[in-house]
Parts: C-alpha cells; sequence; structure tokens
C-alpha cells in the first residue's frame, strides 16, 4: 500500500512539474514592446517583437514598427541583413533555454551591431534583455503585447 501511494506521489509529481516545465518554455513566446533606448523618446515603444519557438530554439522578429516608418531599412547591418526592411527582420536568434533564462545573439539594428544576449523571464508580462560586449552589459526591459 505504502508503495503503491509512493508510486501515486511521484507520478502526479512527474506530471505537475513537467507540466510546469512545458509552460516555462512558452514564457518568452509572444509578441512584445521593445522600448527606445536613448534620447528624448527613451521608454516609449520601439517596435513589437514576435518571439516564436523553432526546433526548440527562439528567435525573435520585428512585427511592428512604431519610432521608423514601415518601409524602413537596417543601414547599418552589415552581410545579408544590410540595406534590408527592419519590418520582418530577426533581431533574436539561436536563444537556447538555460537554468532560468535563455541565451543567445541579439541585434541592435540601429547600430548595426550583434551582442550576446540573455532573457530572463520576470513575469507572465515582463521579459529582461541583457546584450553585453565582453564584460559590458546593458539590461533593458520588454512589455508583453499578447
Amino acid at each position: 500500500m505504502k508503495k503503491a501511494m509512493c508510486v501515486l506521489i511521484v507520478a502526479v509529481m512527474m506530471f505537475t512539474l513537467g507540466g510546469l516545465s512545458a509552460a516555462a518554455d512558452e514564457a518568452i513566446v509572444g509578441v512584445w514592446s521593445m522600448p527606445v533606448l536613448k534620447g528624448k523618446d527613451r521608454g516609449k515603444e520601439r517596435a513589437q517583437v514576435e518571439i516564436y519557438e523553432k526546433d526548440g530554439t527562439y528567435f525573435g522578429k520585428i512585427v511592428k514598427l512604431t519610432t521608423a516608418p514601415p518601409d524602413a531599412v537596417c543601414v547599418k547591418c552589415k552581410g545579408d541583413k544590410k540595406d534590408k526592411p527592419l519590418l520582418g527582420m530577426v533581431i533574436l536568434r539561436d536563444m537556447t533555454k538555460e537554468p532560468g533564462q535563455y541565451a543567445g545573439k541579439v541585434l541592435e539594428v540601429e547600430e548595426g551591431k550583434e551582442y550576446k544576449c540573455t532573457v530572463l523571464p520576470v513575469s507572465k508580462e515582463k521579459l529582461k534583455i541583457t546584450a553585453c560586449l565582453m564584460f559590458i552589459c546593458e539590461s533593458h526591459y520588454w512589455t508583453r503585447i499578447k
């Protein structure tokens, strides 16, 4: 009887924790408001980014431009992104789940530079985005749209 009860408790815990794990994986999936980081419009919405999962890796693409015209291009980008439209551009890439956060790369389109990046779900409605160049890091917050 005790053995059967232990097996049942373990099974319930595994099912419950497995469900929580799946929910955590979806914590960053959605559309997020990305703020202006510098200047007089600092803190206002700059763009909306949709984070999605593909084959266990997460990506984020610009789905709405708020402070730039819809036909704006990435003038300072290099390589295949040079002079390409910002709308639809993937700016978060190769994000993989690590304990408590996601890690990958972020493209700062105003500078045309790519940085190592971590994404930390602070709540269901807020992400902390940290971009680093060597040992210098800068963080800001994205707010969920949907």
